[in-house]
């Protein structure tokens, strides 16, 4: 059948294409897209970074949720209209079964079930190896941030401190259970911050993706601490080894790709405590488009207004 799919044709160039999706083989689905998350993968990629790694032209997006439209020969685990997980920004895709989580119920707010970024969080969680009591500081509460500090907040720390540069993104986090919030952009939040060096943190999660922002990370971590770079730096940086290897610390590339137990689905995991009320993305989702002005869509999330904390893509324009 034809659709369509969005496709970044090059550099700062979104387009919506049309495409042909066959009828679904052994062990696929066809999955019609509802809502999809814009991630800063995207985002740089659409500014012409990392494409010698994901070279254009190419579909993009990986943070759906949609509905089962078909199901192919020898598929047992999925019918037709269930709610699952899919990936890529197109109206409807082939997707395997295995692997595809199916969703309890269908969601309330479709562009607020976004499992994949949860998924990411689930698995750096179990890399932080965190011990009841331990004091954690978070910088950087966007996002991702947000969505760490809500998972951490559900796990027995003596002390969750986060510290960004926008007052609303804080007040988000200290509704989502920090103990202390920091301004970081203003004199009495600088000061505070280099207060906390007397009693440095078990944890250190970076989600900022800046050189400051890792400066001031490493300076907080305890002797025999952990250092979690959570964000995705595009950009080399310059870091003090003498002092991570005196002081021992412990550094985790707490990506997407940490903690990989196969015994272990973090994506089915992601779905579950999304279902159950763990993580709640609604008050992240600031920015909500149609599927078809993807253009703009991406220049807003390049320009990143001071509201700006997520955009979804809505499939709903079929």
């Amino acid at each position: 059948m034809k659709s369509r799919a969005i496709w970044f044709t090059e550099p700062h160039r979104a387009e919506v294409r049309e495409i042909q999706v066959p009828d679904p083989g052994p062990d696929e689905v066809t999955v019609r897209c509802v809502a999809n998350g814009i991630c800063m993968g995207e985002v740089s990629l659409f500014r012409d970074v990392e494409t010698d790694r994901w070279p254009l032209p190419r579909i993009v997006g990986h943070e759906g949720v949609g509905r089962v439209t078909k199901v192919g020969p020898g598929v047992t685990s999925h019918n037709e209209g269930d709610w699952v997980v899919c990936r890529q920004w197109a109206w409807d895709r082939n997707y395997a079964a295995h692997g595809l989580p199916v969703l309890a119920a269908p969601p309330k707010d479709p562009t607020a079930f976004l499992a994949e970024p949860v998924e990411c969080v689930v698995g750096a969680l179990r890399a932080y190896d965190l011990t009841p009591g331990d004091r954690v500081l978070v910088i950087g509460a966007g996002f991702m941030g947000q969505i760490n500090v809500q998972g951490l907040a559900h796990c027995p720390l003596a002390e969750l401190v986060v510290a960004d540069l926008k007052p609303p993104n804080l007040e988000l986090a200290e509704s989502f259970g920090a103990t202390e919030v920091i301004n970081s952009g203003t004199d009495a939040g600088v000061a505070r911050l280099e207060s906390l060096r007397e009693h440095p943190f078990d944890l250190v999660v970076e989600c900022a993706g800046s050189a400051p922002a890792l400066a001031v990370a490493q300076r907080h971590i305890r002797v025999g601490g952990r250092l979690a770079i959570f964000s995705w730096h595009h950009e080399p940086r310059t870091v003090s080894l003498g002092d991570w290897h005196v002081n021992g610390y412990t550094v985790l590339n707490a990506g997407p790709n940490i903690s990989r137990d196969h015994n272990v689905d973090h994506l089915d995991r992601a779905v579950r405590l999304l279902e159950a009320g763990v993580f709640g993305l609604g008050p992240l989702i600031t920015h909500r488009h149609s599927a078809i002005d993807v253009q703009h869509a991406m220049e807003l999330a390049l320009e990143r207004p001071g509201d700006y904390i997520k955009g979804v893509l809505m499939f709903d324009d079929q």
